[in-house]
């Protein structure tokens, strides 16, 4: 169908949003910048108007130019609606707005630029819609601290339901990359991720995406270069798969972290990460929860701790590991500092399955597992594990593979109970989430106080944009 000439529209919409084009149930945008003479306008007020008009039982087409976004949007609610994308939307760096702005998500102190939501919607990129966060604004501002109050996850679905999200990228993500909550039946495909910085700071926490209170969530045919989580699994989520996986220098594919807050149990059912290519990353597949008394003071940019629940139904299947510092663990005193209250968490977890996992680490330690001694993890399982350091697959001197581990029921069990879990030593409860040493030099010290140095700092594997600066070579290392 032909689109009405602009002029014809004009009295159909509201001056605000002069560049909404209405044709019956599709609203097509375009960029105010077109009548300011290429000047960035804020494209804000036309995109809202344009799920005004559309976002029940239509359609909202962003065309292919380029969008400044200079504002919170929240476009939950939609019905129906098949949403385009086909160019770029940008987000201004006015840091001390989106501090004073972003939606509160409820999650850990957290917040958002975008809510997006509703029953029966699409929103699709065809390989070339991009959001671009203009990262590095907050990635220079924010100087390698975790958490920050106000700093926004870039796109959040919330309270979405039969939602289908097909061909999306982003770039320099201002946190997060994407956030599911409150959410059922989500699918999020063929998606590209690449959130760098070109500076003296890291891309702290810009996981690739995080599930909370979400159930049938789908992720399928992903690649996310970042600086944290490439697909962590929050609490609350239930059957979440993730297959066809490729993330360059993340902290890998977790679960967690959960059982923060006292009284709110976080439970965690039929997880399945498979088919997943970890190249540079800190950690690979891994579990990650609070010890069980609530400390004041964390390294994750708040309290936390003593949270109950479960994680249960857990597989990693098929991973290829290149150079992974820490390839499996289990944690579950993942901020804690204090060794003494690093075995109080009741939070259950139990049948856990690593089947399929080849490739390097960095260093001598394939896995660490450390269940709670007051609630020993049942029902956990390696299956055809074989991993080895990058300097072993390149014929090179190196330390022997170790296997680590502590609380595991039937740890020693043959015949069909065996876990296949190789044990060569005990697991600290304590250990580290980043490892930064061999194993031998780690029993030489108190782990957690080890000042790290800034060569070595996360393996060499997020070393800023000269490695050859910081002290990181190419392995071998």
């Amino acid at each position: 169908m032909l689109l009405k000439p602009l002029c014809s529209v004009l009295g159909v919409v509201s001056t605000a949003a002069a560049y909404v084009v209405n044709n019956g149930t599709s609203c097509y945008v375009y960029p105010e910048s077109l009548t300011h003479f290429g000047q960035p306008v804020d494209d804000t007020p036309s995109i809202l108007r344009a799920f005004e008009l559309c976002g029940t039982n239509g359609s909202v087409v962003l065309t292919e130019n380029t969008f400044h976004i200079n504002q919170v949007m929240n476009t939950t609610g939609l019905v129906n609606c098949d949403v385009e994308l086909h160019g770029e939307m940008i987000w201004s760096d006015n840091i001390p707005y989106w501090l004073g702005h972003s939606y509160s998500v409820v999650y850990a102190n957290l917040s958002t630029a975008w809510f997006f939501g509703g029953e029966n919607v699409t929103f699709k990129g065809f390989g070339k819609g991009r959001f671009n966060g203009n990262g590095q604004a907050w990635y220079n501002e924010n100087r390698n601290n975790s958490n920050q109050p106000g700093r926004p996850i870039a796109f959040t679905i919330l309270n979405a339901k039969n939602l289908w999200m097909d061909g999306v990228s982003w770039s320099q993500a201002q946190f997060w990359h994407s956030f599911i909550s409150h959410s059922q039946n989500v699918s999020m495909s063929n998606i590209y991720m690449n959130s760098t910085s070109n500076d003296t700071w890291f891309t702290v926490n810009t996981d690739g995406s995080d599930t909370w209170n979400s159930r049938d969530v789908f992720y399928t045919n992903w690649t996310v270069l970042g600086g944290d989580d490439c697909i962590a699994i929050k609490g609350n989520s239930t059957n979440v798969v993730s297959k066809n996986i490729t993330c360059y220098r993340t902290h890998g594919m977790p679960i967690g972290s959960v059982g923060q807050q006292p009284g709110h149990p976080d439970f965690v059912q039929d997880i399945v990460y498979e088919d997943v290519h970890l190249i540079n990353s800190t950690n690979g597949a891994w579990i990650k929860a609070w010890q069980g008394r609530s400390q004041s003071v964390t390294n994750n940019g708040g309290s936390g701790g003593g949270g109950g629940g479960y994680i249960k139904n857990v597989t990693f299947r098929n991973f290829v590991l290149e150079n992974v510092g820490q390839p499996i663990s289990v944690t579950q005193c993942v901020y804690g500092h204090d060794p003494s209250v690093c075995d109080t968490s009741e939070l259950q977890i139990s049948d856990v399955t690593w089947e399929n996992i080849t490739g390097t680490s960095h260093f001598d330690v394939a896995s660490v597992i450390h269940c709670s001694p007051l609630v020993p993890c049942p029902g956990m399982k390696f299956i055809d594990v074989n991993i080895t350091t990058v300097n072993a697959s390149l014929g090179k001197p190196s330390l022997p593979e170790v296997n680590v581990c502590a609380n595991i029921v039937n740890q020693n069990a043959t015949g069909e109970n065996a876990t296949g879990v190789p044990c060569h030593g005990f697991a600290p409860n304590d250990m580290p989430n980043v490892l930064y040493r061999n194993w031998p030099e780690l029993l030489t010290q108190v782990i957690l106080s080890v000042v790290v140095p800034p060569a070595q700092r996360d393996n060499c594997l997020h070393p800023g944009p000269n490695p050859a600066a910081a002290g990181c070579n190419p392995p071998p290392y």
